[in-house]
């Protein structure tokens, strides 16, 4: 039988030296980041709704999640910044009524606990901030007009 660690707590047991823990892992705590709500009438396609501005270096609790109304039948919603609008969570179906999904639908789990800006697919750091100081998380309405409430709770790490 194998017995496996995590990169926090096994480390320390392991025979070998023991690996650089990521600054993103050790001694963190999530906080609520941003808890909003609005009320979308007919809002368009490719229109967006700004969630929150955030430091790029940012770690976003894989929790973080929003939550939806029949917002209009084949509509969706992507989470991502004015780059990679579809980074966080590609094409959310929202047209069933009391729905709700995570903001990081779309990130792979080998990449959850990474900077904001390595979520999103920035190069490096310099290139996110050549963008703008903060990253703003947006999320766009696609294929149809979207009417009702669109609610969403992010939490994270701040850095």
């Amino acid at each position: 039988m194998t017995k496996y660690y995590g990169s926090l707590v096994g480390t320390p047991k392991r025979a070998t030296p023991p690996a650089l823990i990521s600054y993103a892992l050790e001694n963190s705590s999530d906080k609520i980041l941003v808890r909003d709500t609005i009320e979308l009438a007919a809002a368009a396609a490719t229109d967006t709704v700004s969630l929150v501005f955030l430091p790029w270096e940012t770690v976003l609790a894989p929790s973080s999640a929003f939550y939806f109304d029949d917002l209009g039948t084949g509509t969706t919603l992507s989470i991502g910044d004015v780059t990679y609008p579809t980074a966080l969570c590609n094409a959310q179906d929202v047209a069933t009524a009391a729905g709700s999904a995570l903001v990081m639908k779309s990130v792979d789990i080998a990449n959850y606990f990474k900077p904001l800006w390595q979520m999103l697919g920035y190069a490096s750091l310099a290139a996110a901030q050549a963008v703008g100081s903060r990253c703003e998380l947006l999320a766009t309405v696609g294929a149809a007009a979207a009417t009702g409430t669109l609610t969403w709770q992010i939490a994270g790490t701040p850095r």
